[in-house]
């Protein structure tokens, strides 16, 4: 009877062991991979569970852009809105003494200065261009699911050479001069730490400061981006941008 306890215990202790291992080398940097980033990330962001919990979020953005010097130039007040089931983006802001109000609903667009709805084709999609890209920027990591992008996992790199991260590289084209953008996720975590896009022959790297706490999904709150030269290294503070979500509608279950 007293071996067979023994051997109750040491088999015991082997699967533990067993558990112990096999859990390590599941979260280990040799197992991860692009797809498996992305959803501890979506994770530890609230999940999905969560976010199809939200019919609608409006907030207001602000822009402060920054000259090489240093100093302000100026500063843009948007106020957006976000709705699914259907889709609908909505932005409004003022610039040079003009009104705006821009809107996509699935793929239709339209584009008002000052209440005269704009058709030109080029203004139309600039203002298409803008009302994705909010979209894109406030949504993350939530839109990196999508299947059009191309997605490789390049390993833990140092941000500045001094901040740790795990790396994702996307892009959405196989053009020469398609956008190439770099996502780096905390090592520990998995929370977005910073972005980094390489657009028109110009890297800007935008650093995530603060995270808001209203939703349960860590969006962004402040971020700061920044001109990087070609050795990597910070040129200046181009912009920063904070984020106030102003109100929450959810879905009826």
């Amino acid at each position: 009877m007293k071996q067979f306890y023994q051997f109750k215990a040491s088999l015991l202790r082997k699967i533990i062991l067993g558990v112990v291992v096999l859990g390590f080398l599941n979260c280990s940097p040799a197992s991860m991979n692009a797809s498996r980033l992305v959803q501890k990330s979506i994770e530890a962001h609230g999940g999905w569970e969560l976010v199809n919990t939200f019919k609608s979020i409006h907030y207001n953005k602000r822009t402060s852009l920054y000259s090489e010097s240093g100093t302000l130039e100026k500063t843009i007040d948007q106020s957006i809105s976000h709705q699914w089931n259907p889709e609908l983006t909505e932005m409004v802001w003022d610039a040079e003494g003009d009104h705006f109000f821009a809107q996509k609903e699935t793929e239709q667009v339209h584009f008002y200065q000052n209440g005269e709805q704009i058709t030109d084709s080029v203004k139309l999609a600039q203002a298409t261009s803008n009302l994705d890209a909010a979209l894109y920027v406030f949504w993350q990591p939530f839109k990196l699911v999508d299947p059009s992008a191309k997605k490789v996992y390049l390993g833990k790199q140092k941000i500045l050479d001094s901040i740790e991260a795990l790396t994702l590289q996307l892009t959405y084209s196989d053009a020469p001069d398609a956008d190439q953008w770099f996502y780096y996720f905390h090592p520990e975590n998995f929370k977005i730490r910073a972005v980094k896009v390489r657009h028109n022959n110009r890297t800007s790297l935008i650093l995530n400061d603060s995270y808001e706490t209203q939703t349960g999904l860590s969006l962004n709150k402040t971020r700061r981006s920044f001109f990087l030269d070609s050795l990597g290294r910070i040129q200046y503070l181009r912009a920063a941008y904070r984020y106030e979500i102003d109100s929450i509608v959810l879905a009826q279950k």
